[in-house]
Formats: C-alpha cells, structure tokens, sequence
C-alpha cells in the first residue's frame, strides 16, 4: 500500500528523525570517555625570607691584622728614668744642708754657706765641640732675662731650687720630646700652662733645651727626628734666638753599670748626636758633665741619693756654671 504524505508530514517526520539521530548519538556515538582520576600533588611549604636567606649585618668584620698603609714607625717602649726620688731626697746627716721638699721654702732655707764648692775646672776642650763660648766673669744681670729653659725632672730641680734670675722655666717630671705638647709645666712662673702657651708667651732669646734621657729606650733615629722638629719648633716661633743643646747629665756608676737602657754609654752617644746639631751660629751645644762626674765618668756618688739626680745643693752650682758659659749675642 502506498501511503501518500503531504508536504507538512513529511517535513514533521524529517525533524522527529533528526531529533532522534542527535539523541541516539549523543548517547552511543559521541560519548565522552571517563577521565582519570585526579592524583593529588603534595604542596611545598612557603618560601620565607627569614629561613632561606642568609641573615643581613650592618657590622664590618672584626680586623685581624693592622691596616697595611699605616707606614709611620710609632716607639717601641718608653723607658723614663721614673720613678723619680727627684730633688727632695735628704742628704746624708754629715752632708751641710737637708732638702725636705721640692718646695720655694726650701729653696729659701738654702744659703750660700750650705753649698759645697765644686772645684771641678771645665774648659772648652773638655767638650764636645762646637759648644757655647765660656766668658771669665758672671753674665750681665739681665743676660737670662729672655731665657726658656725646657727640660724634664733635672730642669724641675734648677727651677725649684737654683732659678736664674728672669729666665723662664717649661719643664715636668719625665718629661719628653714625644709628650711636650701632652703636658703641663710643674715648675713656678709657668705652672699648669702647655707648651704653646709658653713658647707664646713673650719673645725669647735663648732657649735652652735638655731632654733625652726618658726617650733612651726608643728607637734612635725616631728620637731624633723628634728632637730636630722641636728645635725647628722654637726657631720658627722665635727666629732670632739662639738654640742652646745641653748635654743629658750623665748617672751614677751604680746605675750605668748595671741599666741596658739608662747607662752613660748611650747617653754619650745621645749627646754626641745633640752636639752634631750644632752649628755655632744658631744653635750650640752645651755640656755640664765634668761638673758632676768622677773618674769613671759616671755621676759622682756622693752627688746624688738615687743615681740619677744630684742633690739639690748642686743646683745652685750648675747654675753657677752656667752664668759662666753664655753665648755672645
């Protein structure tokens, strides 16, 4: 039998069959496959700065060794004749006169009478030469007027007990040429002033310097380079003085003989350097030595009660001699 459809059936029946094809197509042909199933992955703990990074110092690392640029050679060891029994050590009960004290009351109590005669006789050929011309009579009254005399514990004593009269005093007890601007005077006129305050305080004319003997344990020729700027020091601030090198006193032969480093071999060769200075013009070279030594060389024993000071009597003596070898100006 032949089923005759009209335009509209057959245009219904093809939409039922494509509906159809999409259905069964979907359910059979176009299936998607099953996935497998997820593995979970481990997580990895956070990234902290805290643990992972090397910690950050702001402090420089501790230096093992000393900076390689420092080129200046510094002293070795200071070697002072300190402890210092100094000046005020008494005299022994049948020597004439007792020194209680670095005081200006004992200074006054000392007379004439009291000090022994020196009858040493110094002349020019007992030192080394060029030195300070030496003159038959006293200076002139005002001859140390514009005098500085700069010294360490042997200058504190000529200031104590045997001052020149109008000359002025910078010195202190072991004093140095590597310390002179570290310290103060100890002596009256200057006391508690520097050094610059000194140097500055009037126009000098001579200036005498004794210092060396608490730099013996030092290198040489570091010394020296500090000794030469002194000296250039004064003639820049004082132009038309004249500079006068007087020679470290020698110590006793208890102390020379048996002392490595403060022993009269050095302080001669130390002296001889000082006198090498000199050049007769500007600067000279002064040395009170055969004043106070015995037959050895050495600082007489009965001069002095700890080897390396004479009494204070002694003082008035040297001053004495050095009224006697002053310089034509």
């Amino acid at each position: 039998m032949h089923i005759q459809l009209t335009q509209m059936q057959r245009s219904v029946l093809a939409l039922v069959m494509v509906g159809l094809f999409l259905i069964t197509g979907k359910l059979f042909v176009w299936k998607k496959p099953a996935e497998p199933p997820v593995i979970p992955q481990q997580s990895e703990p956070p990234v902290t700065q805290e643990s992972d990074l090397p910690a950050v110092t702001t402090e420089p690392p501790a230096e093992t060794a000393p900076p390689e640029s420092v080129t200046e050679t510094s002293p070795t060891v200071l070697v002072p004749i300190e402890p210092h029994v100094e000046d005020s050590t008494p005299e022994s009960s049948d020597a004439a006169g007792t020194v209680s004290s670095l005081t200006e009351t004992a200074l006054s109590q000392t007379t004439s009478s009291e000090t022994q005669t020196v009858t040493t006789t110094v002349s020019e050929a007992e030192t080394t030469a060029p030195a300070a011309e030496s003159s038959d009579s006293a200076a002139a009254s005002d001859y140390f007027s514009d005098a500085l005399f700069i010294g360490d514990s042997r200058t504190v004593g000529m200031a104590l007990y045997a001052p020149i009269d109008g000359a002025t005093y910078f010195a202190t007890v072991g004093l140095s040429t590597y310390k002179i601007d570290a310290v103060t005077s100890e002596v009256p006129g200057t006391k508690g002033q520097t050094f610059a305050q000194v140097l500055g305080a009037k126009t000098y004319g001579k200036i005498y310097i004794m210092l060396g003997i608490n730099e013996l344990g030092n290198d040489f020729n570091y010394t020296m380079e500090h000794y030469r700027a002194l000296i250039q020091r004064v003639q820049q601030a004082h132009p038309n003085a004249i500079v006068v090198l007087q020679a470290n006193l020698h110590v006793a032969y208890s102390r020379s003989s048996t002392d490595a480093v403060v022993n009269n071999t050095v302080i001669n060769n130390f002296n001889n350097e000082l006198a090498g200075m000199a050049d007769s013009r500007k600067i000279y070279y002064l040395d009170a030595n055969p004043l106070f030594d015995d037959e050895t060389g050495s600082l007489a024993a009965d001069y002095t009660s700890d080897g390396t000071h004479p009494y204070a009597k002694h003082y008035l003596t040297w001053a004495d001699w050095l009224k006697t070898h002053t310089i034509p100006v």
